[in-house]
């Protein structure tokens, strides 16, 4: 009973994911994750859990009401929201075995062209641990508009035959991760991705001074981007807000 309940379950999951990611949600963000928690309760190793990379968006509302419920007290990460097209890697063992898009679709020999983006990690426990290591980051285009940004790399993982010229990765995030941002960031540099500027602060102030000078053209002025990015930096705080279906509660985009 309980095999079948779980693959009933799981087949539901993946049919009402399918429908989300196509722009045709058939129930509340609130059902479905409470039917994904479900179906990961009784059957943790399920394969629908093993392929997905769910890449969530980042929430836009009011900065100071985001702070006020969620990061009061908090050390925040201020980051370039870069304009590109976003892409989760999985690497086992260390080595690069599959790359997607934010829809699911599999891009891995579109990311194997891309100079910058290794194809295998340094051998250090983590990166080649039996677990898969899961990394998120933006493809983008460093020396163009963000307009041009985001068409030149949406084009190159159309293509059948791509060849990366023209585009970097960025890492901004280790999927799964407990550890601080901070941390995480520091992971992945040594593990020899590029890595986006990122500044510090407690102050809410501090971050809509940031948030004015992007505005301005005067903070992160030779990246591609469409906005800031802040992030409360504990990894303790960022399990204890959580995600959910759509985005993460401890991250919010400052846009234009």
């Amino acid at each position: 009973m309980g095999k079948t309940w779980a693959k009933e379950l799981s087949a539901l999951v993946e049919k009402l994911d399918l429908a989300y990611r196509s722009g045709n949600a058939q129930v509340s963000d609130k059902q479905f994750d409470q039917l994904e928690n479900r179906l990961r309760e009784i059957d943790p190793q399920n394969s629908y859990f093993q392929q997905k990379m769910k890449l969530l968006s980042l929430d836009n509302y009011c900065f100071s009401e985001w702070w006020a419920d969620k990061a009061r007290n908090e050390t925040m990460i201020v980051q370039p929201k870069f304009d590109g097209c976003a892409l989760g890697l999985r690497y086992q063992s260390g080595t690069l075995v599959a790359a997607f898009t934010r829809s699911g679709k599999d891009v891995t020999e579109a990311a194997r062209t891309v100079c910058n983006l290794p194809v295998e990690l340094p051998e250090d426990g983590q990166a080649v641990s039996e677990d898969p290591v899961e990394i998120r980051g933006e493809l983008y285009a460093p020396n163009l508009s963000r307009t041009k940004s985001q068409a030149l790399a949406a084009g190159h993982l159309r293509k059948k035959n791509p060849t990366g010229a023209g585009l970097s990765f960025v890492a901004y995030e280790i999927l799964g991760s407990t550890a601080d941002e901070i941390e995480d960031i520091k992971r992945l540099e040594s593990w020899f991705f590029e890595i986006p500027p990122t500044n510090r602060t407690a102050d809410p102030k501090q971050v809509k001074k940031w948030h004015k000078e992007w505005l301005a053209g005067e903070l992160f002025e030779n990246l591609p981007t469409d906005g800031i990015v802040v992030k409360v930096a504990s990894g303790a705080t960022k399990q204890k807000l959580g995600v959910t279906s759509k985005c993460p509660n401890w991250a919010i985009a400052l846009k234009g």
